[in-house]
C-alpha cells in the first residue's frame, strides 16, 4: 500500500514539473504591435499605428499628422504657401498562414481618408488693386477617401516588426475653397497631386515593436 501511495505522488509531480516547463504551441509570439510609417517622413507627415495580430488576421489602423512648409514638392506653384492637415487609415489583413510566424505573408483591403489644408497666396506679378473681394479666407481644403487591395509581408523577430506591401485602388478628392473660385489659379489634378481622382498604385514600409 506504501509502495502504491509512494508511486502515485511520484507520478504526480512528474507531470506537474512537466506541466510547468512545457510551452504552449502558439503562445510563443505577440499579439500587438506599434509601428511606424518612415518614408512618410519624406512628405511631411507622421504616421503611427497599432495592429491587433490574431492567428489567421489582423486588423492595422494608423492616424497621420501632415505639417508642410515651402519647397517640398516640384510642383508647387506661386499661390501655395502650406499645408497642414490629418488622416485615418485601417488595413484588414488576412494571412495565409497560421501565426504564429516570423514572416507572413497577407492580402488585404484597406480604406482611408485625408483632410489637408492649404494656405495660399496672392503671388506678388498680380496686381491687387485689380482683385474682386476675397475676405479672409485664403484657404484650399482637400478631403479624400482612399479604398483598395495590398500584398505584403509582415515580418516578426522576438519584439522587433517589419511590414512591406504594395497594391493599388482608387482615390477620389472633394475640393473647395480658394482653388475652385478664384479665377488666376486651379486645382492641381496631375498625377501624384493632392486634386487627382482616379486609379493609383500603393506601397509601403513600416517599422515597429511588438508586445
Amino acid at each position: 500500500m506504501k509502495k502504491l501511495i509512494l508511486s502515485l505522488l511520484l507520478m504526480i509531480l512528474v507531470v506537474g514539473a512537466y506541466g510547468q516547463t512545457r510551452k504552449p504551441a502558439f503562445n510563443d509570439w505577440y499579439r500587438n504591435e506599434l509601428f511606424i510609417e518612415p518614408l512618410r517622413f519624406f512628405t511631411g507627415t507622421f504616421a503611427i499605428g497599432f495592429q491587433r495580430n490574431f492567428y489567421n488576421s489582423a486588423i492595422s489602423v494608423s492616424p497621420s499628422i501632415t505639417l508642410i512648409g515651402e519647397s517640398i514638392f516640384g510642383t508647387e506653384d506661386s499661390f501655395y504657401s502650406e499645408m497642414e492637415g490629418f488622416g485615418l487609415e485601417g488595413i484588414y489583413k488576412i494571412y495565409l498562414a497560421r501565426m504564429p510566424r516570423k514572416a507572413q505573408a497577407y492580402l488585404g483591403p484597406y480604406v482611408a481618408y485625408r483632410y489637408l489644408k492649404e494656405k495660399n497666396r496672392i503671388p506678388d506679378y498680380i496686381e491687387t488693386q485689380d482683385l474682386p473681394p476675397l475676405g479672409t479666407d485664403l484657404h484650399t481644403r482637400y478631403n479624400t477617401i482612399m479604398a483598395g487591395v495590398l500584398f505584403g509581408v509582415h515580418f516578426m523577430w522576438g519584439r522587433f516588426t517589419m511590414d512591406m506591401n504594395i497594391g493599388g485602388g482608387v482615390r477620389y478628392p472633394m475640393v473647395s475653397g480658394f482653388r475652385t473660385t478664384y479665377k488666376h489659379t486651379s486645382v492641381p489634378t496631375g498625377f501624384g497631386e493632392f486634386g487627382y481622382k482616379g486609379v493609383v498604385p500603393r506601397g509601403n514600409i513600416t517599422l515597429g515593436v511588438a508586445f
